[in-house]
């Protein structure tokens, strides 16, 4: 297998979450500024459509990029595989690194694009409405979408899965979320993608949020993302289960032609 160095890797990681914040905080200023003085300015077709360039923007990169670094672009990602262990603590610091530059590259490229208009329609950003929305929903919003989309990581990328497959599965599960999440927090599920439109934010002298940050949109995602991995090690860990005694000493008669035991095959791998 190609082995690229650490800063290949992160060099991919910073391209990866710059990209996904591009393009995906980028579809919400898109979206308002399309939507001009309608209300509600984001009816639930645009959060449809907001939530598929978040999910397609990810498929692309790791398909693009996921044989280099593995695609992590998200700090919670990177934190659940060194918590169990798939990923090397001494690495964690650059890779949060990468992804912290790059989501701010990101947030820097939607500021040039959309000039000072992306300042006014708020970056992209994610936040709730303390006067609706209680704090307690919001964390769990976002703790709860976090332990899904990673829950989902680690089944897809396990060997026994379809891999070829993983741009789709985390593309699409990241649409699935926005859609239940995103009404309440903007579903960031991501500590980088929630604090770079911030600081971009506050350069253009725009709104931001800070208060929300790191009680919302850091620490209810690491804690997500640290519990997915403990439970997905705890449910696909392989096991021997025994076997009832009937169904160990009965076998199927096909034809005469003897036939492998998937007990005993299960059992054994």
């Amino acid at each position: 297998m190609q082995e690229y160095s650490l800063g290949q890797r992160s060099l991919a990681e910073v391209l990866g979450t710059a990209l996904l914040v591009l393009v995906g905080p980028g579809s919400v200023v898109a979206t308002l500024k399309l939507a001009g003085n309608s209300t509600p300015a984001v009816t639930g077709a645009d959060l449809l459509g907001i939530s598929f360039a978040f999910g397609l923007v990810i498929a692309a990169a790791v398909y693009a990029l996921g044989k280099v670094s593995g695609c992590h672009i998200n700090p919670a990602v990177t934190f659940s595989l060194a918590l169990t262990k798939r990923f090397p603590w001494r690495e964690v610091p650059a890779y949060w690194a990468a992804q912290v530059v790059g989501a701010v590259l990101g947030a820097l490229a939607i500021w040039a694009v959309f000039a000072h208009s992306a300042i006014d329609l708020g970056m992209g950003q994610t936040s709730f409405d303390q006067s609706t929305i209680a704090w307690g929903s919001a964390i769990a919003a976002e703790g709860i979408g976090t332990f899904i989309l990673v829950l989902t990581v680690l089944g897809i990328v396990d060997s026994r899965s379809p891999t070829e497959l993983a741009g789709l599965v985390i593309g699409g599960v990241v649409v699935a979320i926005i859609m239940v999440m995103g009404p309440i927090t903007g579903a960031s599920l991501n500590p980088a993608r929630a604090f770079a439109p911030e600081l971009v934010s506050a350069f253009g002298n725009g709104a931001t949020h800070w208060n929300q940050l790191i009680p919302v949109y850091i620490l209810p995602g690491l804690v997500g993302a640290g519990l997915a991995g403990v439970v997905y090690d705890l449910l696909a860990a392989p096991r021997i289960v025994e076997r009832p005694i009937k169904e160990a000493v009965t076998h199927p008669d096909d034809d005469g032609v003897a036939q492998p035991d998937p007990g005993r095959v299960a059992a054994t791998k």
